[in-house]
């Protein structure tokens, strides 16, 4: 057969090979040792592609469990296809050549990714909830199918790596394991470093490019000629010439990739600054010049109120982000009452860099506390007058374990005997099933429990207390405060939530009560 002749010709040998030593061949390319790099190297682009489509995904659809199972379900099938694809391939025609091509397949389609998706992508730039739910589900398949092509050719590389290893049958489970270990070890390299250093440093198409750039200098390093060296350099040099921002929006000051997600700056009416991270559904942050921000917050500075006036407020923050709540709270909260220091805890450091700088975020509004939410509210020992959570990982989803009873009664032993936790929940509607759940939960731990809407489409307050809480007086708040507290006292009730499920740490379905309000939300955009 032909490719005998070629194999013959690769490896240098005229006749059988021989069994006591892989790395004897004369051939460098059908070594154990080059065949070990080269799995790794195949391993760790896998990864690197996968946590890379996750991040470019990420700015426009959010990263919610849905997201990730559409992503990580197309990537296996990919990789599926291509193990089975890469066996046959391997069996027909078992060269270095052939996995060498295969390779530079996936680097050139992995160098164009971005530009690829760019047309996808820029259909959903006016946010998730609006956009219609076809046109969100067809650019998020579409998007996300865009990796599977590289994924196949990268499939394909470990089972041909294996056909080229094994000439003869001795030593077989020994060469396979060593070779599935270094591609294991791989996909462990591909993992973190993305995550941890490339797309935090040098943001995600440049970690697209250079996974780019090591797939092609393997595959045309393979082949063997020096002038596709130079050609393998050419997705590195793209990612110099390639526009600085990832997701244009109007008024953007500052885009930033971090360890958590992809956040945005910019400002609304060229005069309030605002934050927003990855699907841009809502804000995270705002800065005004005025006293109030016809938000969510607006709500908040009515609460320190409700305390006696000469009482200092010691005020814990779950959920800071730039620091919007301290920063109103030092503002417009303080020169008219006791003071209300604030404890600010906010797991994503870059976030409070960007308050520091563009929100007006003053060291002495707030002491900063860089962790988990639940983790230091169980390990603290500090007693708070109030207790705030306005906590969202994945822009429009609280945490689940923010929601449950084991956090409630936490957050009881933190509280003061007359202190009081305030909740901003998105919903849709005061009977949407995940506001309801919380309202029970909350009922379990608590024996007064409050509902206000808050200023905001989206926005209502939950309130709990040991204690009956009444809002303040309008004389006891200053004059622009008024009607936000009239506002919220023509809503504020005791819920009553019916038979919604009580959550815990062991089941509480938040991802998926959010993401059903979100699909009627869509619904009703078709």
């Amino acid at each position: 057969m032909r490719w005998q002749t070629v194999l013959l010709r690769e490896t240098g040998a005229t006749g059988q090979m021989s069994s006591s030593t892989n790395n004897s061949v004369s051939n460098w390319r059908l070594r154990q040792n080059f065949l070990r790099f080269f799995v790794f190297c195949n391993g760790a682009a896998v990864m690197a592609v996968e946590f890379s489509a996750q991040r470019l995904l990420e700015p426009f659809f959010g990263n919610s469990e849905i997201v990730w199972a559409t992503l990580i379900g197309l990537i296996l099938l990919a990789l599926s296809a291509g193990y089975a694809l890469g066996g046959r391939i391997a069996d027909k025609w078992p060269v270095p050549k052939g996995m060498a091509l295969l390779t530079v397949f996936a680097g050139i389609f992995v160098a164009l990714l971005p530009l690829l998706a760019n047309p996808l992508l820029s259909s959903v730039s006016g946010g998730l909830l609006n956009t219609p739910s076809g046109l969100v589900i067809a650019s998020l398949l579409g998007t996300a199918a865009l990796f599977v092509p590289p994924v196949i050719a990268l499939g394909a590389v470990s089972p041909y790596a294996l056909r080229l290893l094994i000439r003869n049958t001795e030593m077989v489970g020994h060469k396979t394991g060593s070779l599935y270990f270094w591609s294991t070890f791989g996909s462990l390299v591909g993992t973190f470093l993305p995550t941890l250093y490339t797309i935090p440093t040098f943001g995600v198409r440049a970690t697209i490019w250079i996974s780019a750039t090591i797939l092609l200098l393997l595959g045309l390093g393979t082949l063997g000629t020096r002038i596709y060296l130079i050609l393998s350099l050419l997705p590195l040099a793209a990612s110099q010439l390639a526009p600085p921002v990832l997701k244009p929006v109007h008024g953007l000051i500052k885009e930033v990739e971090t360890p958590y997600q992809f956040a945005e700056v910019y400002k609304i009416n060229r005069v309030d600054t605002a934050l927003s991270v990855n699907d841009s559904a809502g804000i995270q942050s705002i800065y005004t010049p005025g006293r109030l921000t016809g938000l969510y917050y607006d709500a908040f500075l009515i609460l320190p109120f409700i305390f006696p006036r000469k009482q200092p407020v010691n005020t814990l923050l779950i959920g800071m982000a730039a620091g919007t709540i301290p920063t109103m709270y030092a503002r417009d909260v303080d020169p008219f009452r006791a003071a209300v220091p604030v404890t600010g805890v906010e797991i994503d450091q870059e976030l409070v860099n960007l308050g520091k700088k563009y929100f007006d975020l003053k060291p002495a509004a707030a002491h900063v506390i860089n962790a988990d939410g639940r983790v230091y509210v169980r390990t603290s020992n500090s007693k708070f007058s109030m207790m705030i959570v306005d906590a969202y990982s994945q822009e429009i989803y609280i945490p689940f374990y923010l929601t449950t009873k084991e956090f409630f009664q936490e957050c009881l032993t933190l509280l003061n005997s007359n202190g009081i936790l305030a909740i901003n929940v998105n919903s849709t509607s005061p009977s949407a099933p995940l506001l309801e759940a919380i309202e029970r939960t909350l009922e379990t731990v608590f024996p007064h429990v409050y509902l206000a809407k808050a200023p905001g489409e989206y926005n209502e307050l939950l309130v709990a207390s040991r204690n009956r809480v009444e809002l303040p007086p309008i004389s006891a708040l200053p004059p622009f405060l008024g009607e936000v507290r009239n506002s919220l006292a023509s809503t504020w009730h005791t819920p009553n939530p019916g038979k919604g499920p009580i959550l815990t740490d062991d089941h509480a379905p938040v991802q998926e009560m959010t993401n059903a309000m979100i699909f009627q939300q869509l619904g009703a955009k078709k």
